[in-house]
């Protein structure tokens, strides 16, 4: 086996820094889009709209407030959203499927109710 190949196949290994005082965002959602340059990713969570105040059942309006944006070039999204998926494989592996909500049914309208 040539240098080269020895090379490709072994792990290079970089250390890592995470400084304490690093900032840790906690996202409920993400939302965004792309560009001809990049990715952006916008991640929110849902705040209400009153505070402080009583309100009747079911009239709590809520908001989604971003916390933080990324931007990436196009391969470092393609190879951010691998990294994500092959972590939430694993995660589903050891700890078992992640639930997603079902979708809400809409009412018939009255035209279809008439019918």
């Amino acid at each position: 086996m040539n240098e080269q190949n020895k090379m490709n196949k072994s792990k290079i290994e970089i250390p890592i820094i995470i400084p304490s005082d690093s900032p840790k965002i906690y996202a409920s959602g993400v939302f965004g889009g792309y560009g001809a340059q990049d990715f952006r990713i916008l991640f929110f969570t849902e705040e209400p709209l009153q505070q402080d105040e009583l309100l009747p059942p079911g009239k709590l309006k809520s908001m989604r407030e971003v916390k933080a944006q990324i931007v990436l070039p196009p391969l470092a999204a393609k190879l951010t959203a691998q990294w994500l998926m092959k972590q939430v494989e694993l995660f589903e592996k050891n700890v078992g499927p992640i639930p997603q909500p079902k979708p809400k049914i809409s009412p018939k309208s009255d035209v279809e109710n008439k019918e």
